[in-house]
């Protein structure tokens, strides 16, 4: 059950990347709605950004492996539509470590605050889609050595 609601969240934004030749839309995440004021789970489970991002950074473990099966979950579930599609979303190296896919979570928010009310899953997937854009070295990662030597 979980997948389909995954895969309901980042549809919105699989279909904007199918723009052939064209610029490139700003990734933004859902908002949730302002009715809710409770700090639990958004209506139908769902958890804000900013909720996942306090487990993120919690020193209690329940709270960071939450968070790194989260995020991971949301990557693998992703991989597996694109796999299913055909088609790149995000290009996350091999063998990169759950801490990474936290950072550039955590990094997102610090940059775009105002998502901290969006839908958890989103974000993740927008901030996945900044930090690892397919065709360019993930943001932070020196440029490879040049072969010849030279810089």
């Amino acid at each position: 059950m979980v997948m389909p609601l995954v895969l309901l969240l980042a549809a919105p934004l699989l279909v904007q990347s199918q723009k052939p030749n064209g610029p490139v839309p700003q990734a933004s995440a859902p908002q949730a709605s302002t009715s809710q004021v409770s700090a639990g789970p958004l209506a139908g489970g769902l958890f804000s950004a900013g909720q996942l991002r306090q487990r993120c950074l919690s020193n209690v473990p329940a709270d960071a492996s939450y968070c790194f099966a989260y995020i991971t979950g949301v990557h693998d579930t992703v991989r597996a539509y694109e796999a299913w599609l055909n088609q790149r979303e995000f290009c996350v190296p091999r063998h990169v470590p759950q801490g990474d896919l936290r950072q550039a979570f955590i990094d997102y928010l610090r940059d775009k605050p105002s998502d901290l009310s969006g839908e958890a899953a989103s974000v993740v997937v927008v901030a996945l889609k900044i930090r690892y854009a397919c065709g360019t070295a993930p943001r932070g990662t020196p440029p490879a050595p040049s072969r010849s030597g030279k810089p």
